[in-house]
């Protein structure tokens, strides 16, 4: 007799010569997945010491010299102090460049452990939003101001919900420890040269979210080790977690996961009980359009309880998919108009219930009269379609081909 399917969160992450990626299921459906190849690593987060090539006053900014094809951007707010061409800066990745763009910086440097990230040139203390209970949020920044040091600041992660003292105080410790030794490293180099580097796409997300987890899966035995060795300094209680295990014998295998990312890098995906969402993105927003069930009744398509449900239907596929395809920047949603008022704010609750699971900031604004949401999700490195495919040479990304002589 075949063994039960398991549900829960889990994480896969297969291990090739030339890439790595990994899979976040919730009951075996994905919800984020991640790809690096080999020298295309995600530099958000890398810090740099760099050499100021040229301060535009006009636009607000200075260029930096870091070591890439482009000039990183730094804007003079970022900048923390007055700036002069020639200058050695310590910056920090806050966004990749992208089409074309340069990457944006910042001298407001952070060091990200499981539990706290450390603020070294930042004074005071936040705590995440995700923190909700009073109790808790008062222990930990009480807590939190007798760690910080003169001058330094820190957040407080969700991870720290429960954390003991001695837990936070050696992280503390740590992030403060490869702090120095960036600075003593600074001193002794010419700028450009990376001085932090991000941990790869696993460890970025044992440490971010390691646990929400209920399993993490490799499918290369020496990857599974060295998360072990990672966890049991820094997570100790995910250790017994990680497992290898080849990807035939996941649940589901890596071709079925593989077929679910398939899935998301089309425009259209169809809903439970009909109808389906159309994801078009543009270069200022993207726009995702509901559609009713195209093959129902013609009482189905004027009846507002049946709408209401394609609706709501709708509201937890567009959050899956936004995170998914980590769609970032400014989304509309015109969902199918509806007559009843509260029926609209169901449609905008179930919305923003759905993409408070989201690992990234997401903002929901309310529904217009003319049934559409906007809303803005922070943006975290390329999205999935930009990870996995390349511009066709034919159309250049319209998606359409000019038409010949005898075809005008």
């Amino acid at each position: 007799m075949p063994s039960p399917r398991r549900t829960g969160h889990r994480l896969m992450i297969s291990v090739g010569r030339d890439r790595q990626w990994a899979a976040w299921l919730e009951d075996e459906r994905l919800v984020e997945f991640h790809q690096e190849r080999a020298g295309e690593a995600s530099r958000a987060g890398n810090i740099y010491l760099g050499r100021i090539t040229h301060v535009d006053k006009g636009l607000g900014a200075a260029f930096v010299d870091i070591g890439l094809t482009q000039a990183a951007f730094l804007p003079l707010s970022e900048a923390g102090a007055a700036v002069v061409e020639g200058a050695r800066t310590i910056v920090q990745i806050e966004r990749e460049g992208q089409a074309g763009k340069s990457p944006r910086v910042t001298t407001r440097t952070s060091l990200a452990g499981v539990h706290l990230v450390l603020l070294p040139r930042r004074r005071g203390v936040s705590i995440s939003e995700r923190i909700v209970d009073k109790d808790e949020r008062l222990r930990l920044s009480a807590l939190a101001k007798t760690l910080a040091e003169v001058g330094e600041g820190f957040t407080i992660r969700t991870a720290a919900i429960g954390a003991q003292e001695q837990q936070l105080r050696e992280e503390a410790a740590a992030l403060r420890t490869s702090w120095q030794e960036m600075l003593d490293h600074e001193r002794t180099r010419q700028p450009p040269v990376v001085l932090r580097q991000q941990p790869s796409v696993d460890l970025r997300l044992l440490r971010d979210h390691g646990l929400q987890f209920d399993e993490v899966l490799y499918d290369q035995r020496n990857a599974a080790a060295a998360a072990v060795t990672w966890c049991r300094s820094a997570l100790p209680d995910l250790t017994a977690r990680i497992a290898f295990r080849r990807d035939v014998e996941w649940i589901p295998t890596a071709a079925e996961t593989l077929e679910q990312v398939e899935d998301a890098l089309q425009s259209r995906v169809s809903l439970p009980t009909g109808g389906g969402i159309v994801i078009e993105p543009t270069e200022a927003m993207t726009v995702i359009d509901v559609n009713a069930n195209a093959a129902g009744t013609q009482t189905d398509v004027t009846n507002e309880r049946v709408l209401l449900r394609t609706n709501l239907e709708a509201a937890d596929e567009v959050a899956r998919q936004l995170r998914l395809r980590n769609i970032g920047g400014i989304v509309v949603v015109d969902f199918i108009d509806l007559k009843e008022g509260a029926h609209r704010r169901q449609i905008v609750d179930r919305l923003r219930a759905a993409v408070a699971n989201d690992s990234a900031p997401v903002w929901v604004g309310a529904m217009s009269r003319l049934g559409l949401v906007e809303l803005t999700r922070k943006r975290r490195g390329p999205t999935l379609s930009e990870a996995m495919t390349r511009i066709c040479a034919a159309c250049e990304g319209t998606g359409r081909v000019r038409q010949t002589k005898d075809e005008a």
